[in-house]
């Protein structure tokens, strides 16, 4: 029997990611969502928010004093996949913000296009895209 664990990372909490929420919890029990914070005190505000909004889905932060966002979300995910049971597969869940216009969609997209340039080739991984329009 094959097992799914979800990794949903998360900017802030907003209709968006609650949507990538309700999506990943569809596809297993087994969710964590995980934020990079750059800010401690922000990371305090979004554990507040998440504690009222998170309907009990564990999270992690990762601290990244350097403002990096992808290096430390990909070794996570990578210390993740090291531990992985043969028959498990890992899916990143991403909230994907659209834009009306589609010149505001390049910002949104820049990050999601390289957590998944990086993780293409990675075995048992699978990135799902929700996407969320944003008026």
């Amino acid at each position: 029997m094959s097992r799914v664990r979800v990794i949903l990372p998360i900017s802030g909490v907003h209709r968006g990611t609650l949507a990538a929420l309700r999506y990943a919890r569809s596809l297993s029990d087994d969710v964590t969502a995980v934020h990079v914070a750059m800010d401690p005190a922000e990371a305090e505000r979004l554990e507040e928010k998440w504690e009222q909004w998170g309907e009990g889905v564990r999270l992690v932060i990762l601290d990244s004093p350097y403002r990096l966002l992808l290096e430390p979300l990909l070794g996570y995910i990578q210390e993740i996949a090291n531990q992985r049971q043969l028959n498990e597969t890992i899916t990143i869940v991403v909230p994907q913000f659209v834009a009306k216009h589609w010149w505001n969609n390049l910002l949104h997209t820049q990050a999601a296009f390289m957590l998944r340039a990086a993780l293409l080739s990675q075995p048992g991984i699978v990135i799902t895209d929700v996407p969320y329009l944003v008026e």
